[in-house]
C-alpha cells in the first residue's frame, strides 16, 4: 500500500472545521449575552407589571424602572421605546426596540418586543 497520495488529505477538513468552529465560537459569544439580557429585561417587565398595583407604583414610575433596567442590562432602550396603558382593571407594558449584532461584513437587526398583560388588584 503506497502511502504518499494520502498525506495531508485530512487538512482540508480539519481546517474547514476549524473555521466552522470560529465563526459559531464568534456568533456565540455576541449572541448568547445579548439574548440573556433581553429575557432578564422580560422578566423585569413581568415583575413590574405585578406591582403596578401598588400605590407608589405609578405609569412614569415603572417606566422610569424599566429604563434603568435596560441600562444596566446595556440594552438600547429609550423613553419613547415603553408604552404603558391601565385600562379595564388592567396594565399593559409594550417596549420595542432593535439590537444591532455585528459581525465581520454583517450586521444582524434583531426586533425585540416585549409584551406584557396583567391584572390589576
Amino acid at each position: 500500500m503506497d502511502c504518499k497520495y494520502q498525506a495531508g488529505k485530512g487538512m482540508v477538513g480539519c481546517l474547514v472545521a476549524l473555521i466552522l468552529v470560529a465563526v459559531v465560537a464568534m456568533i456565540a459569544y455576541k449572541v448568547i449575552p445579548t439574548r440573556i439580557a433581553v429575557a432578564e429585561l422580560q422578566d423585569y417587565c413581568e415583575e413590574q407589571a405585578e406591582r403596578a398595583s401598588l400605590p407608589e407604583y405609578k405609569d412614569e414610575t415603572l417606566a422610569t424602572n424599566i429604563l434603568e433596567k435596560a441600562k444596566k442590562l446595556e440594552l438600547p432602550v429609550g423613553a419613547e421605546n415603553i408604552t404603558i396603558t391601565r385600562e379595564s382593571g388592567q396594565i399593559h407594558i409594550v417596549v420595542r426596540y432593535t439590537i444591532s449584532l455585528r459581525f465581520p461584513g454583517y450586521t444582524y437587526r434583531w426586533d425585540v418586543s416585549h409584551d406584557v398583560e396583567r391584572v390589576l388588584f
